[in-house]
């Protein structure tokens, strides 16, 4: 808001907070350049529209008590949905808009899985996963369906720890996008964590079965499902669902419920 000299660090300055806003670029330098104060800022931005100034104040009081040490729960969006779905984009967009500088993605973790997990133990894993059923006999959906759960089993594994010591361990906020979110795979503890917001996005013969299968175990779980035919559309529901979480981390600031998979961690390094 006050003009410098120098290098502009775009994500440094508080002034990022207004990328939750969702608005366009073009407004957002024009409201900076006209807002001599903090309280002329947020007039304008509410006669934009209440939710602006809304989604701005969330994010605001979200990192105003992360940097004074009061607020020690991480964000935490996992973005699951098959193939085309808009995953990465999705992701990209909030990372973006919250700030939230770690973004893993599915396809690189399986990349890097299958580089160090020996593929004559781990046939699964080495396979795509429109293929996986091979290993359970002929072609069905049930075939299909067993298969895809096979492999997601070892990314779950893997992506549930890396949620908990990273992430709820160290108070590191990330954005995860993969197609094998399953929550019957994932511990209790981080599915019902406060710092974890899930949502199922849906969308192309072997992947529809698959995805069919997503919001069925979505459902079952009461998380959150979206459908992005309309992009736009589509991810101003995932940024005000986002918030809503963010709103309520606020409200929160700490959680001392204990989780055993942390737990887990700190043992399996002591050893």
């Amino acid at each position: 808001m006050k003009e410098s000299v120098g290098m502009i660090m775009i994500f440094w300055n508080s002034d990022s907070n207004l990328l939750a806003t969702g608005l366009p670029l073009k407004v957002l330098s024009k409201l900076l350049v006209k807002s001599s104060s903090e309280a002329e800022l947020q007039q304008s931005l509410e006669k934009l529209g209440t939710k602006y100034l809304t989604r701005y104040l969330i994010i605001r009081e979200y990192r105003t008590l992360a940097e004074t040490g009061l607020q020690k729960l991480p964000m935490i969006p996992i973005i699951a949905g098959i193939p085309g779905a808009g995953k990465t984009t999705i992701a990209k967009e909030l990372s973006t808009a919250l700030n939230i500088g770690l973004v893993i993605g599915g396809d690189a973790l399986r990349s890097t899985l299958r580089s160090i997990m020996p593929k004559i133990d781990n046939e699964v894993l080495h396979s795509s996963v429109y293929d996986t059923w091979k290993f359970f006999g002929n072609y069905s959906k049930e075939n299909l369906i067993s298969g895809y759960k096979s492999q997601a089993k070892i990314m779950n594994f893997t992506i549930q720890k890396m949620i908990a010591d990273r992430g709820l361990r160290d108070g590191e906020s990330m954005i995860v996008e993969y197609l094998h979110f399953l929550p019957t795979q994932i511990h209790s503890d981080l599915l019902v964590h406060p710092s974890i917001g899930e949502r199922l996005i849906t969308e192309i013969d072997k992947y529809f079965q698959i995805q069919e299968y997503l919001c069925s175990e979505a459902t079952k779980h009461k998380l959150q499902i979206i459908n992005v035919n309309d992009f736009v559309e589509g991810f101003e529901f995932i940024l005000d669902y986002v918030l809503k979480r963010i709103k309520s981390l606020n409200e929160m600031k700490d959680y001392t419920k204990q989780i055993k998979l942390i737990d887990e961690i700190i043992n399996e390094r002591k050893t």
